[in-house]
C-alpha cells in the first residue's frame, strides 16, 4: 500500500504551511515529513480538539525520528509522559489532564522540554508560558478522516521559564 505524503496546500504570509490529510495514514506520513525538519533539541506543540489526530501525528514524528516500533506510541493521558528511544530520546507529553500552571509545575513537565531529544506535547494549548523555539502544529477536523494541519515556524530564542 502506498501512502501519499501531503504537500503544503498553501503558505500563509506569516510563514505557516497548511496541509490537508485525508486519512490517518496520511496524517502519520505528514508526521514523518515534519520529523525530517527537526533538530535536537526540539519541541513540537500539538494543538487540536479531541480526535483530530494529535497522537497519530506524534506517531509519525516518532517513526520519522527513528523509532522502530510505531505500536509503542500511544496517548500518555494517564502517565503524562511516555519516553521512546530512537536516534535520540523522544518525550511524548499529554497535558489533557492538567488543570493549570500549578499542576504543570508540580509534575515537572518543563524538565522534558528538548533537553537532549525531541519533546512532542499534545494539548499544548495548556502550556502556561510561551514556548519559544517550538514548532506549533494545529490540527482541525474537516469532516470524516480529513484534517487541516497548520504548521507554524518556530519562534527563535529560549522558552520563557516558569522558574
Amino acid at each position: 500500500m502506498t501512502v501519499r505524503v501531503p504537500r503544503a496546500s498553501r503558505r500563509t504570509e506569516s510563514g505557516k504551511s497548511v496541509f490537508v490529510t485525508r486519512s490517518p495514514d496520511e496524517t502519520e506520513a505528514l508526521g514523518r515529513r515534519i520529523a525530517r525538519g527537526l533538530t535536537v533539541p526540539s519541541v513540537v506543540l500539538l494543538r487540536g480538539c479531541l480526535g483530530t489526530g494529535k497522537t497519530t501525528l506524534a506517531r509519525g514524528i516518532a517513526v520519522g525520528l527513528g523509532l522502530e516500533d510505531s505500536s509503542l506510541v500511544n496517548s500518555p493521558s494517564f502517565t503524562l509522559v511516555n519516553i521512546y528511544q530512537a536516534r535520540h530520546p523522544i518525550y511524548h507529553v499529554d497535558l489533557y489532564r492538567l488543570e493549570g500552571e500549578r499542576d504543570f509545575r508540580s509534575v515537572g513537565i518543563e524538565d522534558f522540554f528538548g533537553e537532549d531529544g525531541v519533546t512532542i506535547i499534545e494539548w499544548a494549548d495548556r502550556v502556561p508560558f510561551a514556548a519559544r523555539s517550538a514548532l506549533a502544529v494545529d490540527l482541525d477536523d474537516a469532516g470524516g478522516d480529513t484534517r487541516i494541519v497548520t504548521v507554524s515556524k518556530p519562534i527563535r530564542g529560549k522558552h520563557k521559564s516558569l522558574k
